[in-house]
């Protein structure tokens, strides 16, 4: 459907309320009362290789985290928008540059919120643990959980990392593509011409 990023998170809103509203129903067949109980939290980004931009929207999920390939690291700065589930409330999109061999970090609120230590000193080591721009994805995503969690989390955690790169406009074709459900098939098989 080719949403920006803060349309599709109110679909997502909007599906996971009805998922809400079709549990209560089969519960105590009372459409008008959810549970309240189905939810999440998301961030969706949208990264375009060609221009550098990345336009990103969350629903209650934690800022993303930009490393520059100078080393300089930052909490990317998004309006917050209400966790998927809550519904009535709008989302709001910001759109960034991103540099090439910049490392955009996405994570659970698991990896920063812990019993052990405080919520600042753990951003602290999350982004000194992106400060060292040449380290290799893997060794990186291997060490930050480590230093963030000296114990057993009884809460989800995920961190995922990307390296930005950059495509220039002779590596790039454009298809015009008819709006019919057959050639999303034709495209996966590769029979476009």
């Amino acid at each position: 459907m080719d949403l920006a990023p803060d349309e599709l998170l109110t679909h997502l809103d909007d599906l996971v309320l009805r998922m809400d509203r079709e549990e209560a129903i089969g519960r105590d067949g009372h459409p008008d009362h959810p549970s309240g109980e189905v939810g999440a939290t998301c961030l969706y980004a949208v990264y375009d290789p060609v221009s550098g931009g990345c336009a990103m929207a969350r629903a209650g999920h934690p800022p993303p985290v930009l490393a520059a390939p100078d080393g300089t690291v930052r909490f990317l700065e998004l309006p917050a928008g209400p966790p998927l589930g809550l519904g009535g409330m709008p989302f709001e999109a910001a759109e960034f540059h991103v540099a090439e061999n910049s490392v955009l970090a996405l994570y659970t609120d698991g990896l920063i919120e812990s019993q052990v230590r405080d919520l600042d000193d753990a951003c602290e080591l999350l982004r000194s643990g992106l400060a060292e721009p040449g380290r290799p994805l893997e060794e990186t995503c291997d060490r930050i959980p480590h230093d963030l969690l000296p114990q057993p989390q009884t809460d989800d955690v995920a961190l995922l990392l990307t390296r930005t790169r950059t495509l220039g406009t002779s590596q790039v074709a454009p298809w015009e593509l008819p709006a019919e459900p057959s050639v999303a098939l034709i495209f996966i098989r590769g029979d476009v011409q």
